[in-house]
């Protein structure tokens, strides 16, 4: 279910990050250490580990490794149609660096786009630009603990692509030149990227890996930030040392997958590669350090002024990592099931809104191929994490104590069956992009690559025999394999942390559990809206191949059958005004995205719900758009009528229960304190209100204004809109039209008649551009003195005129370019540069055009300067043919990729009855964007890109001395 503001953005990548140590393998995968005993060859004998498994292999990899140790592996996928995906990834990464070293491995990754023996500096990402693969989303590359990997993702299989994707992946393989000036130039960027990732999460997850794993260099080795003294000062031999000793074959494999001949492509990777030689004295996988089997019972603390209080509970188990058999993953899924359900438990105290805790999360992993690791996971708020100690390990105790209950079991099997069904129905239409990173994913974890049909049916083989009581032991085995290390970050100083942990730890020990209660297993209430709705229109779209539906209840339906995705069907349901309704608060809108669907319906609250619906592929998002109130989710055909059933509830039947708004004000304090930790965060809270001249719909409310809300104007502000207004239904995907029809006709179109029209609301739709600033407005984060934002905004126009957004749109993407070659290549005074263009077309006249960059804060004035000099020399015409090519052919070829997609006719298509010019506008997209010139790229810098219009906000810390 839909979960409060908070929980969905602020701790949604701690909990990735934390659960499990980098890189390691979940649940199911193996490491390269050891095979189980399978009666087959050990795995120093195989080139792949299906070799050394009972598990059978997807057959339509092609497997393969030249004499030179290079493995690869090829699969044919038409999804996306005409486009493919390359991987090279190497089995090392930063825990392989030096003391002298740190930080080289993500560096020397930034080095593959800056001078090859065959690739002049700074050419080879307009070489791609001009293929029309856009900078960052389709050509990157990542460094982890224990893997680098280089991503190219083509958005054409043609010959000349193709042989310059893989040319490209053998350049970076052993041809970087580590150009002693390049390295130069790059190491500003790498201090930019050092700036941005410095968050309060980084520093507690390395705090927790010191505390963890106080004998091994984990902690010393972050992936990205290394130490800043090495990344300014590091010679040139010392790159040469890690690229030349770690970038070998015997290390590294190649996946393509996409809509490509197999044999082709092999024979193009055996040319492209055998060539590359591996060195006779190749260096051996790093020395991580001893881990204590005897370590007893441990606290640790970890101070940050600016971190939400964090809870964890590790419990380690030395050892090799288990082979990806048969019966290991028998055994894997049986402890994953028990994770699941402490995690359902948490969850439920979670909803109740008083609970201490404000997320929680169990999970088991293999981490660094020597430890099996059980994790539990809470975060608090700064004046509750006591209490959630105590919380954490009581309900940790009653699991380990009394065990499970065959309701919670059926839940879980339920879940799981349905997506394991779904997998497998949906087999045939995987991305391209997952299938590559699934199969390097695989050869790095020593698990098998199996198909989805495979999985579904060993999961059906031995799903009956599991039992509550083989969970229950299992879960009981994992944690009463040693003693707990309890670790807390959290906001505040203790005189001796270490033994204020310990005790309440003891304190909560001598408190009594009692076993959990078999839940009633209740049916679902929502399966009647009356007599099904009759169809009062049926109009076919021919050339854009959808249907538009209107029933005589006034509810209209929009229904485009593809088969872009099997068994995948994606939904869009809008009704009312959004934003522009009248309300008593102005910032209820906000909080009513969060808290209307956590509030639960009549019949079941949001707890209940996740039982009731347990094994159906249903969910409830629920959104406060600009000029509608939307619902969306993706369900399978299977499930669309009860997706659509979860709905028509929401819209004639809600709880409105206290507990949604309580979980809200739990953690809007803790969301509000990630925000003002960095410039980025203080620019999504406070600069979307300043913009619009500080209208306060928008942007993130001040205390006193979240203060004012309770759960009465959340419902005035609803009402009237989930009773009366004209409900239009977007449904794209595997499903045919006349199935579509039949089930919205059972919910929506049963409902009693719905207003044909919805007011205007005129008044609400005005939003002003602020007044310029000569000098930058200047606001303040908490975070680390040397992270800083400058802005600038232009005032442009709102979306009556389609060509001239897309004219804005191409100028938005040569300017990129220009930022990029400037600021980040030219003179490294950046990591990444933002820039984005947009007209409303809900407010009148209103748009703006932006540029931010990250930068050190003593840059400011500088980065100013260079971007009003870019922006002059756009306006008086300074854009090559070249730079018009690398801007239009991405954005053309993400359109045709986009156009073999169910969400971007899900966006196309809903609201288009209201708006019948949606569908004008998507005919004439490309049409547009072929034919934009470079002169009126020119005329639109001179007409909005003026000095004397901007409106310019720098974001500095607090703790800055200038």
């Amino acid at each position: 279910m839909i979960s409060t503001l908070f929980a969905r953005t602020a701790l949604a990548a701690l909990f990735c990050l934390s659960l499990a140590a980098c890189n390691a393998p979940q649940r199911g995968e193996a490491g390269p250490d050891a095979l189980a005993e399978t009666g087959q060859v050990s795995a120093a004998d195989v080139d792949f580990v299906h070799e050394a498994s009972d598990l059978d292999p997807d057959p339509a990899v092609r497997y393969g490794r030249l004499e030179n140790g290079m493995r690869y592996a090829i699969l044919h996928n038409e999804t996306p149609p005409n486009t493919a995906a390359i991987r090279m990834v190497f089995n090392v990464g930063s825990l392989a660096e030096a003391d002298d070293q740190r930080g080289l491995a993500h560096f020397i990754e930034h080095m593959a786009f800056n001078g090859s023996t065959n690739v002049p500096e700074g050419e080879m990402v307009p070489l791609l630009e001009r293929f029309g693969l856009a900078f960052g989303p389709d050509t990157n590359a990542f460094t982890g603990l224990e893997t680098v990997g280089y991503q190219l993702d083509l958005p054409e299989v043609d010959d000349e692509t193709l042989r310059t994707g893989l040319f490209l992946m053998r350049e970076t393989a052993s041809e970087l030149l580590l150009d002693a000036d390049a390295l130069d130039r790059e190491r500003g960027v790498i201090l930019g990227e050092e700036r941005v990732r410095n968050t309060p999460f980084r520093r507690w997850n390395q705090a927790r890996n010191r505390f963890l794993f106080p004998d091994m260099i984990i902690a010393d080795r972050d992936s990205l930030l290394g130490a800043q003294e090495i990344i300014r000062t590091a010679p040139q031999e010392r790159f040469a040392d890690f690229y030349e000793n770690f970038y070998v074959p015997e290390r590294a494999i190649v996946t393509v997958v996409g809509d490509i001949d197999v044999d082709d492509v092999e024979n193009r990777i055996i040319a492209q590669f055998a060539d590359w030689e591996q060195p006779a004295d190749a260096r051996p996988d790093p020395e991580l350090g001893t881990l204590d089997a005897d370590r007893g019972f441990d606290t640790g603390y970890f101070e940050d002024s600016e971190i939400v209080p964090i809870i964890t509970i590790d419990m380690l188990d030395p050892g090799p990592p288990p082979a990806d058999t048969v019966a290991n993953r028998r055994e894997n899924l049986v402890r994953g099931i028990a994770d699941a359900i402490l995690n359902r438990r948490l969850s439920t105290l979670i909803n109740t809104g008083t609970s201490p805790l404000v997320q929680a999360s169990a999970s088991s992993t293999h981490a660094f191929d020597r430890v099996e690791r059980s994790s539990l996971l809470g975060a608090s708020t700064p004046e509750r994490w006591r209490e959630a100690v105590g919380v954490l390990e009581q309900e940790l105790r009653r699991a380990v104590e009394f065990g499970f209950t065959q309701a919670e079991l059926n839940e879980q099997l339920a879940n799981i069956r349905t997506s394991l069904v779904n997998n497998a129905d949906g087999a045939a239409t995987r991305s391209s992009t997952s299938l590559a990173d699934g199969l390097w994913q695989s050869w790095r974890g020593d698990s098998v690559f199996t198909h989805p049909s495979d999985s579904l049916a060993r999961f059906e083989a031995y799903a009956d025999g599991i039992t509550v009581e083989e969970v229950s032991a299992a879960f009981r085995e994992d944690w009463t394999s040693g003693e707990p290390l309890v670790f807390v970050t959290a906001t505040e100083s203790l005189e001796n942390p270490e033994a204020e942990i310990a005790a309440l730890w003891t304190e909560s020990q001598a408190v009594a559990v009692e076993p959990p209660v078999e839940a009633d297993e209740a049916g679902w209430a929502y399966t009647d809206f009356g007599t099904p709705g009759e169809v009062a229109s049926r109009t076919e779209v021919e050339d854009l191949d959808f249907t538009q539906i209107a029933f005589e209840n006034g509810v209209r339906l929009n229904v485009k059958s593809t088969d872009f995705r099997a068994q995948r069907v994606s939904i869009n349901i809008q009704f009312g005004r959004g934003d522009l309704e009248p309300r008593t608060e102005a910032v209820v809108g906000t909080v009513a995205s969060s808290v209307f669907t956590s509030s639960g319906l009549e019949a079941h609250s949001a707890d209940d719900l996740s039982r009731v619906l347990a094994g159906r592929a249903v969910s409830a998002n629920f959104n406060v758009g600009g000029d509608a109130f939307t619902f969306g989710s993706t369900t399978t055909p299977t499930d669309l009528e009860t997706q659509l059933q979860l709905y028509a509830a929401y819209l004639t039947a809600p709880g409105w229960r206290p507990e949604g708004l309580a979980q809200f004000e739990a953690s809007i304090e803790e969301f509000r304190r990630i925000s003002y930790s960095s410039p980025a965060g203080v620019l999504s809270a406070e600069g979307a209100r300043m913009i619009r001249s500080g209208d306060p719909r928008f942007g993130f409310p001040t205390r006193e204004e979240f203060a004012a809300i309770d759960l009465d104007d959340i419902r005035a502000f609803l009402t009237d809109a989930l009773e009366q207004s004209p409900v239009e239904i977007t449904i794209v995907g595997d499903v045919s039209v006349d199935d579509a029809i039949a089930a919205v006709a059972a919910t929506f179109g049963a409902l009693p008649e719905r207003a044909g029209e919805w007011p205007d609301y005129d008044d609400a739709r005005n939003v002003v551009f602020p007044d310029p600033t000569p000098e930058p407005i200047v606001l303040t984060h908490r975070g680390e003195p040397n992270q800083a934002y400058a802005n600038v905004y232009w005032p442009t126009v709102d979306f009556s005129d389609v060509r001239r957004s897309r004219a804005l749109s191409m100028l938005n993407a040569v300017i990129d370019l220009k930022l990029t070659e400037r600021l980040r290549e030219g003179e490294g005074l950046t990591y990444s540069t933002a820039n984005s263009n947009l007209e409303s077309d809900i407010y009148p006249g209103y748009g703006y055009f932006w540029i931010g960059i990250n930068i050190e804060p003593q840059e400011a004035e500088r980065v100013y300067d260079i971007i009003d000099q870019i922006v002059a020399a756009t306006a008086d015409g300074e854009i090559s043919e070249d730079e018009m090519l690398r801007a239009r052919r991405p954005i053309l070829e993400s359109i045709e990729d986009a156009r073999e997609d169910n969400g971007y006719w899900l966006n196309v298509l809903s609201g288009s009855q209201e708006d019948p010019e949606r569908l004008d506008n998507a005919r004439s997209l490309v049409d547009d964007l072929n034919s934009i010139t470079r002169e009126e790229l020119m005329d639109l810098a001179n007409e909005y890109l003026r000095d004397e219009t901007a409106y310019r906000l720098t974001i500095v810390s607090q703790n800055w001395q200038p």
